[in-house]
């Protein structure tokens, strides 16, 4: 009887080292069957170069570290039937012909890293990732975003996918650290209908943005390269930093109605199709850094504005002088803090956007005033307050 029992051992020995790591690497598509038996495999699962055709874990349900594979420059497929979680990090890159990724049942992943999937279309998750810490998807084939079905995710960076059209995320209510969406596909339209708060936001190339519940961020938001019209965020009270549009060509509308407060500065540059500033910040009355425009503007009204703790630097194409001539005053009565720079007329209303400028305290203007800044008679001011709205349009 010894004799049967010792290999019996033996064999339950080995299965059961298979299943705790550090690493278990796939050297070739069957030695996936070897982890059939772990419903938890414990280290690192290692999907080697060599590997072609498909790959299949079934058995295993989560994995308390990475799942990775790395220039397999044959493989084709990966499925996971049972697996609902990785505790590292899911990483998948330069896999030129892999074009199905199934894992049903998959849920957290504490990192997604996909680099240069460019067959990969389209994921087959059932119901999706809900809880990731950290999401990178670059230079895919993905046409869309189902399967990554998040609530929260500590940062989120989607770039060169260029045939990524569509982004609905509609259950994400909160990202910690960052959010960033650049060089994506033509016409790509995001929408977050249900996200609260974001530490940071960053977008380029983006042609539609949908963010109609979001309601503070800590850092900055940055609109960069933007094809779209207009934007809206009418329940942002706060950031933390700065507020920047840069480069959108077609954009001709801002609306931040309930925005009090930005922590940084506001940057309006090279957007030539925004002429008017005004109405878009009705109830901000604190800028803690530098206000820099540079565009085509010919109306600039903050109703509620009282401090800007920095400089103020503005060029504008418009020849209506009296805009200097409105900055200068605040300057003069100490709304704006730091120094005022301002030429209307100008030629100089390029600006990369990388930073802002303290400018020189002076102003210039030129050509005659255009009649179109609106002050309210019904409410006659002086002293401090007078001042004030003369910038502020009240």
């Amino acid at each position: 009887m010894a004799k049967f029992i010792l290999p019996a051992l033996a064999l339950a020995g080995t299965a059961l080292a298979q299943c705790d790591g550090p690493s278990f690497t796939i050297s070739a598509s069957e030695d996936a069957s070897q982890l059939a038996s772990c419903q938890t495999y414990d280290g690192d699962i290692i999907i080697a170069s060599e590997v072609s055709g498909q790959v299949q874990l079934n058995g295993v349900s989560s994995i308390t570290g990475d799942l990775r594979c790395t220039n397999a420059s044959q493989l084709t497929a990966l499925s996971a039937d049972r697996l609902s979680s990785i505790g590292g990090t899911f990483d998948l890159e330069e896999l030129q012909i892999l074009s199905s990724l199934r894992l049903p049942s998959i849920s957290r992943v504490n990192r997604v890293r996909w680099i240069a999937l460019p067959g990969l279309q389209s994921l087959n998750f059932g119901a999706g990732i809900n809880a990731a810490n950290n999401v990178y998807i670059s230079n895919t084939g993905l046409t869309d975003l189902r399967g990554i079905e998040l609530t929260a995710v500590g940062a989120m960076d989607i770039n060169n996918n260029q045939y990524l059209r569509t982004i609905n995320v509609n259950s994400l209510t909160n990202v910690t650290q960052a959010l960033s969406f650049s060089a994506n596909g033509m016409n790509l339209a995001i929408e977050f209908p249900n996200l609260e708060a974001a530490g940071n936001l960053t977008f380029r190339n983006v042609s539609s943005i949908s963010m109609p519940s979001l309601a503070n961020v800590p850092g900055s938001i940055g609109f960069y390269s933007n094809p779209f019209e207009s934007f809206a965020a009418p329940n942002l009270t706060a950031t933390g930093n700065t507020i920047a549009f840069v480069d959108s060509p077609m954009l001709s509308n801002l609306s931040f109605p309930s925005l009090e407060l930005i922590g940084g500065g506001l940057l309006l540059a090279n957007n030539s199709e925004l002429t008017q500033i005004a109405g878009s910040f009705p109830a901000l009355s604190t800028i803690n850094g530098d206000i820099n425009f540079y565009g085509t503007f010919e109306n600039v009204a903050f109703p509620s504005l009282t401090d800007v703790k920095g400089a103020a630097t503005v060029y504008t194409s418009s020849t209506n002088g009296t805009i200097c001539d409105l900055f200068n005053r605040a300057k003069t009565g100490q709304a704006i803090k730091g120094q005022v720079t301002c030429e209307t007329g100008s030629t100089n209303t390029a600006n990369n956007g990388t930073g802002t400028r303290s400018g020189s305290g002076s102003s210039r203007s030129s050509g005659a005033a255009v009649a179109n800044l609106n002050f309210d008679p019904s409410a006659p001011l002086t002293g401090f307050a007078a001042f004030v709205a003369a910038l502020l349009f009240i």
